[in-house]
């Protein structure tokens, strides 16, 4: 009996297993990808984001009017956390000239009169110029001034009613009839870190394993040798093992990814976490599952490991995208939405924003539960499909290159 004949499946996926990470840990540029990425991009990312929320943005204030009340409303925009006024421009020009030199981030402007309006009953206004190009300093300057607006009208409603004859409480109801109680759920400081982040270490993971199985798959083509172990007459038992095989070396090396970026670096930085940690690791398993089998169908297309990582590298931004989090699936084109359905992570990322972040039970993400599972399934096919087609046609190389030689 021949020693490709006691070989049983089994065995061979044990093979397979063994020879994927040998080639991965052979391989430093694999290893700098599967393992050394999801280490370096979380905690860079999550130190960069480390302050959370933008504070004490620097701002400058034109006071043309030079009145206490003037100067008590700019030392209220002061005291908030949000901004910063650390100069005081005698007009315009000058505050131009400091936002340009990027010196301050926004100019509020406070007309001459200010004071005669308020004490007058009249309308005052107020200008506010914010940078509109960075998305987050417009926010936090915008709303800051918001604010103070608010606050310092009602204390001037609140005196006014006073003024008549109605007690404080009565002044206070008076301005504000309707007592209006905000609760901000799962995310109560507006912190952009614990916004982001959860979703991006799952997209980081997705595509540090694609870019790794592609710059394998390509090394594997270059190098031109039969990813098979038994005779060309006994290959065909051996394709889903092969795949099997490969697929566990990478499902191995992702438990170490997940328990880093999902459990450890969530916890080193105090990231959201109302979820059961058993309902995200069973979401994640088919996630990877999926990744892992597009990952080895796509690696067949590459002949040369440099093409993996250009192509890779040019989904990621797309992935990113697509995947939600920069920018809401609700406000995309349908046809975009349903093609976005072929990366793994736009199905996964808001499922697990949902456990981890809201609390919610696996029993409310069935929908994408399943659709990854049938996700991994499909991709996987196909890839068996490939392996099939691929020992055909060696087949058939194989008999023409025989009648010729006859």
């Amino acid at each position: 009996m021949s020693k490709e004949t006691r070989i049983n499946s089994f065995e061979l996926m044990a093979i397979h297993f063994k020879n994927e990470l040998k080639a991965i840990f052979t391989d430093s540029g694999a290893v700098l990808i599967l393992v050394g990425a999801l280490i370096i991009y979380p905690l860079l990312y999550s130190f960069g984001y480390f302050n959370e929320v933008l504070t004490d943005l620097p701002v400058g204030v034109v006071d043309l009017d030079q009145s206490p009340i003037s100067r008590k409303y700019t030392g209220m925009l002061d005291a908030s956390r949000d901004v910063s006024v650390i100069c005081k421009p005698h007009d315009l020009k000058e505050a131009e000239d400091l936002f340009m030199a990027n010196e301050i981030s926004g100019v509020l402007l406070i007309p001459k009169g200010f004071q005669q309006d308020v004490l007058s009953g009249k309308q005052a206004n107020v200008a506010v110029y914010a940078d509109g190009s960075y998305m987050l300093k417009y926010k936090t300057f915008y709303l800051a001034t918001a604010t103070v607006n608010a606050y310092f009208s009602g204390g001037i409603n609140v005196k006014r009613y006073m003024a008549e004859g109605k007690s404080f409480q009565q002044a206070q109801v008076a301005n504000s009839p309707f007592d209006v109680q905000t609760h901000v759920l799962y995310n109560p400081s507006g912190a952009y870190g614990s916004f982001i982040m959860p979703g991006l270490i799952i997209i980081i993971l997705q595509q540090t394993l694609l870019i790794g199985i592609g710059i394998l798959g390509g090394t594997f083509s270059e190098s031109k040798v039969s990813p098979f172990v038994l005779s060309a007459k006994k290959r065909v038992k051996e394709i889903v093992p092969l795949l099997l095989g490969r697929a566990g070396a990478y499902v191995f090396i992702s438990m170490f990814n997940i328990c880093l970026a999902v459990v450890v670096i969530h916890h080193w930085f105090n990231y959201p976490d109302k979820g059961n940690m058993l309902d995200v690791m069973m979401l994640l398993f088919p996630f990877v599952l999926a990744v892992i089998f597009l990952g080895i169908g796509l690696s067949t297309l590459f002949k040369h490991r440099e093409s993996a990582i250009v192509f890779m590298m040019f989904l990621s931004p797309i992935a990113l995208f697509l995947s939600g989090i920069s920018w809401p699936v609700s406000a995309m084109p349908e046809w975009l939405v349903g093609l976005s359905k072929i990366l793994p992570g736009t199905t996964v990322v808001p499922a697990y924003l949902r456990i981890r972040t809201m609390g919610i039970g696996l029993a409310d993400v069935k929908p994408e539960l399943f659709f990854l599972y049938g996700q991994a399934a499909f991709y996987a096919t196909l890839t068996l499909a490939y392996f099939f087609v691929r020992i055909y046609f060696d087949k058939r190389k194989s008999g023409s290159s025989v009648k010729k030689v006859i």
